[in-house]
């Protein structure tokens, strides 16, 4: 278990009891309530947890409709977006905690946080190249109109040549994907 400090002699005096109150009600920042303790927030929560404190989390938030969870929310561009967002925000936020001093666990809790979230990335980048490799686009963004032109180019041959004129059919020609082999 960890004591919290005791003031030395000619240091001012902390009220541990409102540091606690403060550190235990998620509406106050901590950076600030740290700062009234004359630490770093993470020492903060440090000896917070060892003297067994309330840990701040904030409420449960309500889970999302299913509706929500699928469709164009989980669209992989509109995920590699919000993961990029998130892994600048996870820079920002080691860079800031760089001033602070920081034993090599947390380094170490930080470098295998921000490589998973990396390899999310790289994994969300495959399967957006793998998705537009099965699914050509042309210059305008439509699909490719290469098989329909194909399979209209060896109809109107048919017909050009009288095979088949007078049965002229709407469906494709039977092949392995619908089109004319």
């Amino acid at each position: 278990m960890v004591h919290v400090k005791k003031s030395a002699p000619g240091e001012p005096k902390v009220d541990w009891a409102e540091i606690r109150r403060d550190y235990e009600d998620i509406e106050k920042p901590l950076a600030e309530t740290a700062a009234n303790a004359g630490m770093s927030w993470q020492k903060l929560v440090y000896l917070a947890r060892g003297a067994g404190w309330t840990p701040r989390t904030p409420p449960d938030k309500p889970s999302p409709p299913a509706s929500e969870l699928g469709g164009s929310s989980l669209a992989p561009s509109k995920l590699a977006t919000r993961l990029k967002r998130l892994i600048a925000r996870e820079i920002e936020s080691i860079e800031g905690e760089i001033a602070h001093e920081r034993d090599a666990v947390e380094k170490e809790r930080d470098a295998r946080r921000l490589s998973t979230l990396v390899r999310s990335l790289e994994k969300l980048n495959d399967i957006k190249a793998a998705k537009a490799k099965r699914e050509p686009k042309s210059a305008d963004g439509a699909e490719d109109g290469g098989a329909l032109r194909a399979e209209l180019e060896r109809r109107l041959a048919r017909i050009a040549a009288g095979d088949g004129a007078s049965e002229i059919s709407r469906e494709p020609e039977s092949g392995g994907d619908g089109l004319a082999a």
